[in-house]
C-alpha cells in the first residue's frame, strides 16, 4: 500500500486539561481507535501525568483530518508538533490506536528527543523504515520493550 500511496507521520505533545483517569481514558482511546479504523489511519498514544504524546501515520487527506480533530479538541491544550513529515512505510500497520503510561522519565526523554527526520523526503521515496529520528527511534524501542498492542 505505501508504493501506491504517499505516507506521512504527524508527533506532537499536548497538556491534558482534566486528569485523565483510566475511564476517561478509556472513552477516549475507543473514539479514536473507531474514528482511526474508518480513516485508515494508525498509531500510537501515550500518557502521563497530563501530558499526552501521539504519533499517528497514515495518507495525507485522512490524516489532515484526524490532526484538525485533534487540534480542535478540548480535552487538551498547548499543542506542540513535534514532527510532521512524510514516511516510507507505517510504524504501527496494525495499531489503530495503541495506549501506554509510561513513567513520566520515559515520556520526558521521548518527547525531548530530536523528532526531525533528515532526508525524509528522499527516504520516504525510497521506503527505507530503518532510518528515522532520535525520537522515533525511542518510540520504536520503548513499544518493542512493552510488547503492547493497539
Amino acid at each position: 500500500m505505501s508504493d501506491q500511496h504517499p505516507l506521512e507521520a504527524i508527533v506532537y505533545v499536548s497538556a491534558s486539561v482534566q486528569p485523565m483517569g483510566d475511564g476517561r481514558l478509556e472513552a477516549l482511546l475507543v473514539e479514536a481507535r473507531r474514528l482511526n479504523l474508518e480513516s485508515g489511519v494508525t498509531g500510537a498514544l501515550i500518557y502521563s501525568d497530563g501530558v499526552f504524546m501521539q504519533y499517528f501515520e497514515g495518507e495525507p487527506g485522512p490524516m489532515a483530518q484526524t490532526y484538525e480533530r485533534i487540534r480542535k479538541s478540548r480535552q487538551h491544550s498547548r499543542l506542540v508538533e513535534l514532527m510532521n513529515e512524510p514516511i516510507g512505510a507505517r510504524e504501527f500497520p496494525d495499531w489503530h490506536m495503541a495506549l501506554a503510561q509510561p513513567s513520566q522519565s520515559e515520556l520526558l526523554a521521548i518527547s525531548t528527543a530530536n523528532w526531525v527526520v533528515e532526508g525524509a523526503r528522499s527516504r520516504a521515496r525510497a521506503s527505507a523504515r530503518s532510518q528515522g529520528s532520535g525520537g522515533l527511534t525511542l518510540l520504536r524501542d520503548f513499544w518493542r520493550r512493552r510488547g503492547s498492542t493497539g
